[in-house]
This record gives structure tokens, C-alpha cells and sequence, in this order.
């Protein structure tokens, strides 16, 4: 940086410090941003045209940076005068770059600030720096006409390709009056041919001739332009997988071993079966679904104990497909309000007692613990799964059990009291509640297409289940893919009927490739045309290790979104439609009842996906992570922060180290230093400095004059005296002390 003249004999005012700051700046601005500009597309053109790179939001971020490096150099130096000033960037520069390096889309900008901040330094330490950039120029500028001219590059099509020919036509002028008429007085200041810039801008510039009639309304278009740009630097933004929300959009995503749970369970992490083909003993690793948001679901406890009284299933058969569980979930990282436990649980507690919904009033944190007892269905087992399709008995017009009966029947399944899930106004809430189709079958957004979809794939089912079966082996045909996008409407989410059908049908018709977010959209709007409720439930699919451990580590990796579909008279099943993810017929336990059952494929054919003509991929405008940069620049904001805290502390101390190893003679020069610019800011108008110590006598208070007097006459004998009378005496030492240390503590008038 430009060192800004104002020794302790001359008074730069604040704003006086910031013009001339802007002078000296202004052109170095301009030179690094031709250079990173022309450096950066003789980089891309060494790549080749398959490197993919935004050139403009490169080169946009870096100029922001180095402008920010400047402005923050500045400050430092008002705080400290030291050559290692520049140096100071480094900090904040580097806790950025990794920030922003842990988004793989914003890796560029994460670049860009480590650019722009040994490019700030290399220009502050450059001797010389005036003729570098003077005959820098010119160099520039033949490199921008050589790649326009040989390369094609820099034909204006661009808003980055107009600016920077810009700046080297103001540069170039400038370097030439500078060689020209740098000995006349009266040449132009560099201001103005800035001005002549800003004309130079709203020319249109192309590989036609010039139509002059274009200018009209350029204006606009040049705003326009700017904004996109200047956009562009944060949008396009790319996701990290994670527990979340229904806010998710389907757009692309990046994998995170972040952990955010930890589960204990006394419970072995496997089940142990006899292969029916070997004979011989095998494990099968636990699948669990941890729901985020729900609470404890009273209502799909109540349709599961009624589905297995209708159908007669006694103690011995539940425990086929079904058992109460225990399991511990530690919050790691994560911040949020949401209960996250076990899908189907029954009691949950945390240190403060029992949990009565889905979500807290207030956000957990790291350590936040829940205690969750659950029940444990395998929706796999063969057992169930003859059950759901061909029921035994009438189920229509059924009488639902009585509170009483209920508790009786839950006990004697599973051994465990109903009164510790619900009491028996809640267990009739549940029962005579009828609100699941309003709720729960809500088709807006669904389009034409996808009824028709529905229909082609549903249309051999008997029954509701098989027709969820179906819908889910239909999507499951469907690639996966975390580069995915999301509908059509770019702020389409999870949380309307309207989003997911908008995700869902653009998935379907158009991309075939997605992740969860896309097949469970998919999957609960179709249920919900072929007339089934269905809803989204968000948390995680954990998969235990063959391995017994103290505790189970659930990485962000294992966050999931998975449908749930309403069987009428059977109550919620879950299913898995996402490709990457095995369906519970893949992971049974393998137990087997009294009554052998053969597991059988759904003997309907699922319809093929079509063929979907290849278009051009267009370019996608992803949802602007604006909350995770504002966190970003956040931390960044508080690094600067504790560093000026650290410059301050560590110049106070060095000063006072200083002042404490000086002679007698040094601390009287200190102090009188110390005094003069304390009475001079202190002053009301500045005072016009004309060497002698005695102007300043009349800004001290009267009271305080005649020593500040007396400690002037002892500075210029130590200075200016013969050397027998140079030596302070420790009464006069004692006197330049207490002056100063009156007047530092005088508040200004």
C-alpha cells in the first residue's frame, strides 16, 4: 500500500486518509484486475474447452477480495504503523478459503480469495509498483488484442469482456499522459479518465460494426447484466447432505461424513437366521428409520393393534414380524428443534421427563439426549406381508376395540402397558379420527401426465398395498443421482403438495435421475392420485454394523426422506422407492411362524420406464445458499475482529516494553510525542503546525500550561542542548508523566 504521508508534525484528517487512500488504490484496481482477467483465459485456454469454469465469477470475486484486503489494510495501519501490515489479510483470508472450500460449488471463490490476497501483498511489497503498472499497461494490452485477434477471446459478449478492455483504455491513457506530460503541471488527474471509462462502457462492442442505435436503452441492460454477474457469484449453489427439512428443493447435493447422532442399544446390532439353502447360521444387519419431527405416533399404534386383532394374530405371531425396542439418540452436531427418534415410537424422554410432540420449543444442541422405546416391525417378513394382501376375514365395517380392550390385547402381544403411550381419551381421539384422506391426499399440482402414469402402473392391482408395491418398484427403475435438480419452478420444496408434485414430475418425465428427495416426492404423489394418502417423513436410514459396539456413529451421509403410505383398515406403511437403498424384503429378519410362508414376488408386472429423448442440458439455476455465506462472512467479520483486538493489545504492550527499557531521555521524547497528538486532537479547529512545540502551549488546559511548558523546554535541552546538559533529572521525568497522563485522560472539547 501507498504510504500516506502525516508525520508527528503534520494532521491528516479521517477523510482526508480515505481519499487518498482511494487515489493511490484506484489504478492498482484497475491493472490486477486486466491482469487476473487476461491471466485467467490464457489458463482456461491452455485447459481447453471441457474445463469447466465461470470465468466471471472468478474474476468478480477476486477484484471483491482484493478491494476488501485493501479497506481492511487500511484499517490495520490506522491502528499500527509496521511494515508486516499486508501480512495481517492472511488470517481472515485463510479461514475463508477453507469455509468456502468445504462447498464443492463454491471452490472457485474459496480460490479467489487466496488470489486476490497474495496478489494484495505482492503489489503492497513491489518496488517500484508506479512503472510496473506504467509500462505494464501496455504489455496488457497487447496480450488482450493477441487473444481477441488470434484467440477469438474478449469479443464482448460479455459483460467481464467490456470492463476489461475498459480498464486498459483507461490505464493506457493514463500511462501515456504520464510519459508524455509527467513534467508539465496542469495534467489531468486519473479521475477523469475513469469518467472517460464510464462512456466507454455503454459502446457497444462486438464483432460487427457499430449500431449506434443500440445505445438506446443500454442503461437498463447494463444493469441488468451487472446484477446477473454479480449473481452468479453466489447462486448456482450446491447443498450438503445432512438432516434437514421439508424445505428441500432436489437440488444437487455433496456427501458429509459430518457426524450429527449417536445411538445406544443394548440390543444385539443383528438378527441370526438359518439359511434355508446351506443350513447354516447367518446375520443380517438391523435397519433402522430414525423419524425427525413426529413425536410419538399414537395414531399408527392404534390401526397397528387393530389390524392384528382382526386378523388374529396372538402373541407367537407378532413376535414374527414385530417387538418393542429401547434406544438412546445423542444429538453431535446438530441444531435443531426437531425430537428425533425411532419410527414408530411409543415412549420418549428426555432429561427434563417425558416428550409430548415432535418438536421443541427451543433448538438442542450437542449432548441433547432422547430415550426412546419403539416398536420394531419388519415390514419384509413374508408373514406380514400375506397378511396385508390377502387379509383373513372381513375387515369392512369392523367395530374398533374399546380402550380397555386394546390394553389387554397390547399386553398380552408385547407384554408392555398401553397407559404408558396414551390414556383413554387419547386412544378414542385416535380411533374416530378421520381427517387421514383431507390431510394426507391433498393431488395439487399433479399433473396430467402423472395420473396417467399412475393408472398405466396400478392397473393390474387388487388391492391398495399392491398398488403402493407397485408404485414403489416403478420408481426404483429410475437412476440415482446427487447431481440432480429440482422442478421446474426452482423454489418448489417438500413442504406443499404443489413442490413435490412439481420435483415429482419434472424426476418422472424428464431428468429419470434424482435422490430421495425426488422419489419420495414422486412416490406421494402418485399414491395420492391413485386415491392412497401418503406423506413424507424426513430423518435418517441407519444400518448397524455386523460388529456389537458401545455406541453407533449416524453420519450426515445416512440422512434420508422416505414415503408413507395409509392402508385403509391397516394403518401407515413405510416404503423405500429410492434405487440406492435396499427394500425391506431385502433385509427381513427371517423369522419364521408356525405356518410356514413362502415369500412371493408381486406377481403384476411393473411397467418399464419410457425412453426419454436426449436434450441439451441447460444450464440450472440452483437455490442461493444465502443463510450459509452470511454464516461464512460471519466468522470471517469475528476473525477481523479478535486480530484488530490482537494488533491493539499487542502495540499497547510493545509500546509500554519500549517505553519501560528507554532511557530518561527517550521517555521525555515519547511523552511530548504523546502529548501532541493528544492536545491535537483534542483541539476544536487543527492547528497549523509549524515546527515549534510552542504553538501547542495554548491548547493545554490553564491549569496544566506552565508544565507542559516546562516539559517542552526539557525536550528541546535533551534534543537540541550540549550533551552535559542532556540528562533528564527524575523530578522532570516525573513532571512529563504526569502531564501526559493528565491530558490523555482530558476529554476533547
Amino acid at each position: 500500500m501507498t504510504t500516506i504521508p502525516g508525520l508527528s508534525s503534520e494532521k491528516i484528517l479521517v477523510k482526508e486518509k480515505v481519499a487518498a487512500l482511494f487515489a493511490a488504490e484506484k489504478k492498482v484496481h484497475l491493472f490486477v484486475f486486466a491482469l487476473i482477467t487476461i491471466c485467467l483465459e490464457i489458463f482456461l485456454l491452455t485447459k481447453g474447452e471441457g474445463y469447466d469454469f465461470n470465468r466471471s465469477s472468478f474474476v468478480f470475486a477476486f477484484i471483491i477480495f482484493f478491494f476488501c484486503f485493501a479497506v481492511l489494510e487500511f484499517v490495520f495501519y490506522e491502528l499500527l504503523e509496521s511494515r508486516a501490515i499486508p501480512l495481517f489479510s492472511l488470517v481472515p483470508a485463510t479461514l475463508m478459503f477453507f469455509l468456502l472450500k468445504v462447498n464443492e460449488k463454491w471452490s472457485n471463490i474459496a480460490v479467489a480469495v487466496i488470489v486476490a490476497v497474495v496478489i494484495r501483498i505482492i503489489f503492497d511489497y513491489m518496488p517500484a509498483r508506479e512503472k510496473v503498472m506504467l509500462f505494464g499497461s501496455f504489455v496488457l494490452d497487447g496480450a488482450a488484442l493477441y487473444l481477441r485477434i488470434f484467440w477469438t477471446s474478449f469479443w464482448g459478449d460479455k459483460l467481464l469482456d467490456k470492463l476489461l478492455f475498459v480498464a486498459l483504455a483507461v490505464l493506457t491513457f493514463s500511462a501515456i499522459q504520464n510519459i508524455i506530460w509527467r513534467k508539465i503541471e496542469g495534467e489531468f488527474p486519473f479521475h477523469y479518465f475513469l469518467m472517460l471509462g464510464l462512456v466507454l462502457l455503454f459502446i457497444p462492442m462486438n464483432r460487427d460494426p457499430i449500431d449506434w442505435s443500440r445505445i438506446e436503452g443500454v442503461f437498463g441492460n447494463a444493469a441488468d447484466a451487472t446484477a446477473y454477474y454479480l449473481c452468479s457469484v453466489i447462486g448456482d449453489s450446491e447443498y450438503t447432505v445432512g438432516y434437514g427439512s421439508f424445505n428441500a428443493t432436489g437440488g444437487r447435493i455433496s456427501n458429509s461424513d459430518k457426524l450429527q447422532l449417536v445411538l445406544e442399544s443394548v440390543e444385539r446390532p443383528y438378527f441370526v437366521y438359518t439359511d434355508s439353502e446351506t443350513g447354516q447360521k447367518m446375520k443380517m444387519r438391523r435397519t433402522l428409520y430414525l423419524a425427525g419431527g413426529r413425536g410419538v405416533d399414537g395414531k399408527a399404534l392404534v390401526e397397528w393393534l387393530q389390524f392384528l386383532k382382526d386378523n388374529g394374530v396372538d402373541k407367537e405371531e407378532a413376535q414374527v414380524f414385530s417387538q418393542i425396542s429401547k434406544l438412546d439418540v445423542e444429538y453431535v452436531y446438530l441444531d435443531t428443534a426437531d425430537e428425533i427418534a425411532p419410527a414408530g415410537a411409543l415412549v420418549l424422554s428426555n432429561q427434563d421427563g417425558a416428550i409430548e410432540k415432535g418438536r421443541s420449543d427451543d433448538r438442542h444442541r450437542k449432548g441433547y439426549k432422547i430415550k426412546a422405546k419403539y416398536l420394531d416391525i419388519d415390514y419384509g417378513s413374508p408373514n406380514l406381508i400375506e397378511l396385508y394382501q390377502n387379509p383373513r376375514g372381513a375387515l369392512i365395517d369392523r367395530n374398533p376395540m374399546t380402550y380397555a380392550e386394546a390394553s389387554e390385547y397390547y399386553l398380552a402381544l408385547y407384554n408392555q402397558d398401553l397407559h404408558d403411550v396414551m390414556d383413554a381419551d387419547e386412544y378414542e381421539a385416535y380411533v374416530n379420527q378421520s381427517d387421514i384422506y383431507q390431510i394426507y391426499g391433498d393431488t395439487a399440482g399433479v399433473t396430467d401426465r402423472m395420473e396417467k402414469l399412475v393408472n398405466r402402473i396400478t392397473a393390474g392391482a387388487d388391492n391398495d398395498y399392491e398398488r403402493a408395491k407397485l408404485i414403489e418398484s416403478y420408481l426404483r427403475q429410475y437412476t440415482y443421482n446427487t447431481r440432480a435438480v429440482g422442478g421446474h419452478n426452482p423454489d418448489s420444496d417438500m413442504s406443499t403438495p404443489e413442490g413435490m408434485a412439481d420435483i415429482a414430475d419434472r424426476f418422472l418425465f424428464e431428468t429419470e435421475s434424482g435422490y430421495c428427495v425426488h422419489y419420495t416426492s414422486s412416490m406421494v404423489m402418485l399414491l395420492r392420485a391413485a386415491g392412497i394418502p401418503a406423506r413424507p417423513v424426513i430423518g435418517y436410514r441407519y444400518s448397524f454394523p455386523f460388529e456389537t459396539q458401545e455406541n453407533y456413529v449416524v453420519e450426515a451421509n445416512c440422512a434420508h426422506v422416505w414415503p408413507e403410505a395409509y392402508i385403509q383398515n391397516i394403518g401407515w406403511i413405510p416404503f423405500e422407492p429410492t434405487s440406492a437403498y435396499t427394500t425391506a424384503a431385502e433385509y427381513t429378519w427371517h423369522r419364521k411362524g408356525t405356518a410356514e410362508v413362502e415369500a412371493t414376488d408381486n406377481q403384476v408386472e411393473v411397467p418399464v420406464l419410457p425412453d426419454i429423448p436426449e436434450v441439451e442440458e441447460e444450464q440450472e439455476t440452483y437455490r442461493n445458499d444465502g443463510l450459509q455465506l452470511i454464516k461464512i462472512f460471519g466468522l470471517v467479520i469475528l476473525s477481523i475482529a479478535l486480530l484488530i483486538l490482537i494488533i491493539l493489545a499487542g502495540a499497547a504492550l510493545i509500546r509500554r516494553l519500549i517505553y519501560r527499557m528507554a532511557t530518561p531521555e527517550d521517555r521525555i521524547k515519547m511523552d511530548v510525542q504523546l502529548i501532541k497528538e493528544k492536545l491535537e486532537k483534542q483541539s476544536v479547529e487543527p492547528i497549523n503546525d509549524r515546527g515549534l512545540l510552542t504553538d501547542y502551549i495554548s491548547l493545554a488546559p490553564e491549569e496544566l500550561r506552565e508544565d507542559v511548558k516546562n516539559t517542552f523546554e526539557v525536550y528541546y535541552r535533551t534534543v537540541y542542548g550540549q550533551e552535559s546538559i542532556r540528562q533528564v533529572s527524575e523530578a522532570e521525568e516525573t513532571l512529563a508523566k504526569d502531564v501526559r497522563d493528565a491530558i490523555c485522560h482530558r476529554k476533547s472539547k
